[in-house]
């Protein structure tokens, strides 16, 4: 779920091995109240996925427009819903890291309490997750939008204009910026952007886009433009939404907002 892979579930302190428990349930099919959203979620990601390609397909066109920031914002505003949910998850997780990271040996009973209540929140989470995303998957097809193209937006509004910290919510080891995977993802959308505007006779914008490209390459880990002005007018572009921008951001859910769930056999992998 979190860090490396984002298995279901970070260590969760004090050894309980959650993740192990809940591969087992899922796998078992133990668990159909959490399997049943994740399926649902599922679907509705393979029929996104039928309507508008994978995400690395996606070319960001050379100018972004306000219909398409609009778009955006409507499936946002859909998914607000669960944040206060994911803030609750958040706090488990948090109280029980703590406990695990506090002076001398925690009692007996403040560990099982702990145990309990990370439990809770991690059959809660599972659901929640797949409903979430289930329900962003249904937004984003109901507003005729992609996940190339939710996370083209979603990266350089919250992340490069905003300068929100990626990855932010359960697993606190996360943030600072985009690695792996989702760096490749990215780093493919930008140069589709750059053979666009290299067509549309723009070559020298394209230059600023590949030049970034190799920046985040060599440090293999970052945000696009971090800490430097947005090219194309793209920081003109977002303004006008600010507000809504910054309201629509829920760090409790980053980590996990521009996921896809994969299923193979009987168990679920987000990434």
């Amino acid at each position: 779920m979190a860090g490396t892979g984002k298995k279901w579930l970070i260590g969760c302190g004090a050894g309980c091995g959650v993740s192990i428990l809940l591969s087992i349930l899922l796998s078992v099919g133990g668990a159909l109240f959490m399997t049943r959203p994740m399926n649902k979620a599922v679907n509705a990601q393979k029929e996104l996925a039928a309507e508008f390609g994978a995400r690395e397909d996606f070319t960001p066109p050379p100018r972004l427009t306000p219909q398409r920031i609009k778009a955006f914002l409507a499936v946002r505003q859909e998914l607000m819903g669960s944040c206060s949910q994911f803030e609750g998850f958040v706090s488990d997780f948090q109280a029980m890291e703590e406990l695990d990271s506090g002076e001398g040996d925690p009692q007996i009973g403040e560990v099982m309490g702990g145990v309990k209540g990370v439990m809770g929140a991690v059959f809660g989470l599972v659901s929640a997750l797949g409903e979430v995303t289930r329900v962003r998957n249904q937004a984003l097809h109901e507003h005729g939008m992609g996940m190339g193209e939710y996370t083209w937006i979603y990266i350089l509004a919250f992340n490069s204009y905003l300068e929100k910290e990626p990855n932010t919510g359960i697993d606190s080891r996360n943030g600072h910026g985009y690695r792996g995977k989702k760096l490749r993802l990215m780093s493919t959308l930008m140069e589709n952007h750059a053979v666009a505007l290299e067509k549309a006779g723009n070559p020298e914008a394209a230059r600023i886009w590949r030049d970034e490209i190799g920046r985040l390459k060599r440090v293999d880990e970052g945000v696009p433009f971090s800490g430097i002005r947005l090219p194309d007018g793209l920081a003109e572009s977002f303004a006008p939404f600010r507000k809504y921008l910054e309201k629509y951001y829920c760090p409790a859910m980053a980590e996990f907002d521009l996921d896809l769930i994969e299923k193979k056999g009987m168990s679920f992998h987000a990434d």
